[in-house]
């Protein structure tokens, strides 16, 4: 088999992942009795139409970002990490917390604590099934799907 020119990579198969996602999603609003074209300037208009839908595509944009980055550091190392999500939650809790309970002198001293409290709270929350796999010889994936669930309560205890 030969191996696949750069440019396939980096343009085509994109471009055709594009055109299949709208093909799919034109069939599907056409199934439900509504006009693409009018769903479509829809979209675009609510998500980048305002500075009120900007700043919502990037609020919600910005979690899938971090966690798929976060997947692929993880892959690259020849890892799987399911648990990207609870890590980020956790992580939010942990500069929640740092900001809110720790005096700073500067704002500049605030971000560097802050950023260290959201590292070390993700980690803590990723260490957990990282042990049991290591000491108890768990699955690692079935240990993470289950924590997943338990993310959201343990991010708002402390707030309250």
């Amino acid at each position: 088999m030969q191996k696949m020119p750069v440019w396939a990579d980096v343009i085509l198969i994109p471009l055709v992942s594009l055109l299949l996602a709208a093909l799919l999603s034109a069939a599907v609003i056409v199934g439900i009795g509504e006009d693409p074209q009018a769903a479509l300037k829809l979209m675009i208009s609510g998500a980048l139409g305002s500075t009120y839908g900007w700043g919502y595509t990037l609020y919600y944009a910005t979690n899938f970002i971090f966690t798929g980055l976060a997947v692929s550091v993880a892959f690259h190392a020849k890892l799987f990490n399911i648990g990207g999500e609870g890590q980020a939650m956790l992580g939010g809790l942990g500069v929640a917390l740092v900001a809110l309970y720790i005096p700073w002198p500067h704002w500049s001293v605030a971000l560097m604590g802050c950023t260290i409290g959201a590292a070390l709270l993700g980690a803590a929350w990723a260490y957990i099934p990282a042990i049991l796999q290591a000491k108890r010889g768990s699955r690692q994936t079935a240990q993470r799907l289950r924590l997943a669930r338990h993310a959201p309560r343990q991010a708002r205890r402390p707030l309250k």
